[in-house]
């Protein structure tokens, strides 16, 4: 583990226990990355807990001072998981427990209630439409809402998701849209030709990327469909999917029975997504359903135009045929005629990318992500301290140095 443990006693920043439970990396661990990086130190002290499967990366990703705990906390089964979480929140003495997606909530909130933790926040990261029977009715969901002090949604989507399906009270979501940091996304153009080369390809191929777990939701085949409806105009059409997941055998069949296998190559899970984005020319994602896709403001963040499924929060960061395409999902006609438009035109790649580029440095940087993440954090917690002095809200401290330097212990476990 990376931190150097400090005297509690003297400290006295927020401590923030972030949870997930996920065994791939994807856009909701980068989400958490870029909470780990630029959550303020003078005011918070962050803690991670994950999977052991994803624990190298998130250490390789984090900044030094972050504690990370490997748990493999994902089923009722992992009793001994239970116990060891449970040990961990009353030893660190937590002020805010933070999941990211509901299968980790499930777990980490009930139990972060029952050790006393005063702020209990979950973050919703999709619609999760993918869920049928009786996991559609969300009755477990709503069994968990009361442990759940905060909700947060990466768009208005997901917001009106979980008020109407999930019944969660509007008084108890929060809308912080997902953010990028827009500064790693110059990139010169050795790092394009290094990648086509080690690909063969050349500059004169047209390249599409897909940056997406391999996974059906995310719409791949439909892709893969498309393009095989492109290639006999656009014989040098490329396409570079990049993530991992569970689906990669039957892509590759695919592949091979679509006849793509020379024109499609699957690079797996990559940590220098912005240089992969630079060897592309369009940015996909055909996916049939997601919440703000962080992989969609990397692409515009880069100048790359993409298309996309007119789905979740995507039409909030893409106007359609000004900094995007959008197409319905599932359907291989319209996103290969869509693809189509932007391959025979340069001019309206680069005028599409030029407003892409616009619109994140305008409503999606990191900085304004984790900013107004810290004042719900110090909303939230200075909100229980009143009530717990009796104080009136008016009274209730507010974010800044003030705040901090006159905090005492939050009593709220007592």
């Amino acid at each position: 583990m990376k931190i150097v443990h400090q005297q509690r006693s003297i400290d006295h920043r927020l401590s923030v226990l972030y949870f997930t439970n996920s065994i791939l990396w994807g856009g909701v661990e980068e989400h958490i990355c870029g909470l780990l990086r630029k959550l303020s130190r003078r005011l918070f002290r962050p803690h991670l807990v994950c999977d052991p499967a994803i624990y190298e990366r998130f250490n390789d990703a984090s900044p030094g001072d972050v504690d990370i705990t490997p748990l493999a906390f994902s089923s009722a089964r992992h009793v001994a998981a239970a116990t060891r979480f449970a040990r961990l929140l009353v030893r660190e003495q937590f002020e805010i427990v933070h999941s990211h997606m509901f299968w980790s909530s499930l777990f980490a909130s009930p139990i972060a209630s029952a050790c006393r933790v005063p702020v209990i926040v979950e973050t919703l990261h999709g619609t999760e439409a993918w869920r049928k029977g009786w996991k559609a009715n969300y009755i477990v969901d709503r069994a968990t809402t009361p442990f759940v002090l905060k909700y947060v949604a990466v768009c208005e989507s997901d917001a009106r998701f979980l008020e109407n399906k999930k019944h969660v009270p509007a008084k108890k979501i929060a809308i912080i849209h997902n953010g990028v940091d827009t500064r790693r996304f110059s990139v010169q153009q050795d790092a394009r030709n290094a990648i086509r080369h080690a690909l063969g390809f050349t500059e004169a191929d047209s390249v599409l990327i897909v940056v997406a777990r391999l996974h059906p939701g995310k719409g791949h085949r439909v892709l893969l469909d498309a393009m095989r409806q492109l290639l006999h105009s656009y014989p040098k059409l490329k396409l570079i999917c990049l993530g991992e997941g569970q689906g990669e055998p039957e892509l590759r069949a695919l592949c091979e029975t679509f006849g793509l296998a020379h024109c499609v190559r699957l690079v797996g899970y990559q940590q220098n997504v912005p240089e992969w984005l630079a060897a592309a020319d369009i940015n996909v994602l055909p996916s049939f359903y997601e919440g703000l896709p962080l992989t969609i403001l990397e692409a515009m963040a880069s100048g790359l135009p993409t298309v996309a499924s007119n789905v979740g929060g995507i039409p909030e960061a893409i106007e359609d045929g000004v900094s995007g395409l959008l197409v319905p999902p599932g359907d291989a006609r319209r996103l290969a005629e869509a693809l189509s438009l932007l391959l025979r035109d340069a001019a309206a790649r680069v005028r599409i990318g030029h407003a892409a580029h616009a619109c994140v440095l305008r409503s999606f940087v990191l900085d304004q992500q984790v900013s107004s993440t810290e004042k719900m954090y110090l909303e939230l917690c200075g909100a229980l301290s009143a009530q717990h002095a009796g104080e009136t809200n008016s009274h209730a401290p507010t974010p800044g140095e003030e705040w901090l330097s006159s905090r005492r212990p939050l009593e709220c476990r007592k």
